[in-house]
């Protein structure tokens, strides 16, 4: 088999094409303080550092799932995971918990706040299935990044919660 095609994780800067219009966007409506213009290119940075993380290096192969199998990248036994796998991503997800409700209100709430990580985790591991069936990248999927992303995001509104406590404090923080 030849050497795979790689694909570097140069490529999530390309992410950052959005974030123009969005500023553009922002202005427009209104909504362009210095300090939310600030938290929004935080959480864009954010962002293509996730993506960077775990969607890339994107190694194009032949997809060899029809002979491996789909235990070979799906994991979806809750719990059955490497410590230190799981602590990662908890960490990873912290800045999610505390971006996301300083820039959209409505999601400093518990429940919101887990069904938007919960959303945002799964993308993930939709991304890393699509590229491994399609690609032959080889990411594991996994129930567990999903537990793990979530709980990161609720320790980061808990992070966001202790530093500022009042709802109404956090609100013009970013505003």
């Amino acid at each position: 088999m030849a050497h795979p095609t790689t694909i570097g994780p140069a490529w999530a800067l390309a992410f950052l094409v959005v974030y123009p219009p969005v500023v553009a966007a922002m202005r427009r409506r209104g909504m362009a303080s210095r300090r939310r213009i600030i938290a929004v290119s935080v959480l864009f940075l954010y962002a293509v550092t996730v993506v960077a993380i775990t969607a890339f290096p994107i190694r194009v192969r032949q997809a060899d799932w029809a002979d491996d199998g789909w235990s070979t990248v799906l994991r979806l036994v809750p719990f059955v995971v490497p410590p230190l796998s799981f602590v990662l991503n908890v960490v990873m997800f912290v800045p999610f918990g505390v971006l996301v409700p300083l820039l959209w209100l409505r999601a400093d709430a518990v429940s919101r706040l887990a069904g938007w990580a919960v959303c945002a985790s799964a993308g993930i591991e939709l991304t890393q299935f699509v590229l491994w069936v399609t690609l032959g990248s080889h990411r594991m999927v996994d129930v567990n990044d999903l537990i793990a992303n979530t709980a990161g995001a609720l320790v980061g509104l808990l992070i966001l919660r202790r530093a500022v406590p009042t709802a109404a404090r956090r609100a013009r923080l970013a505003a």
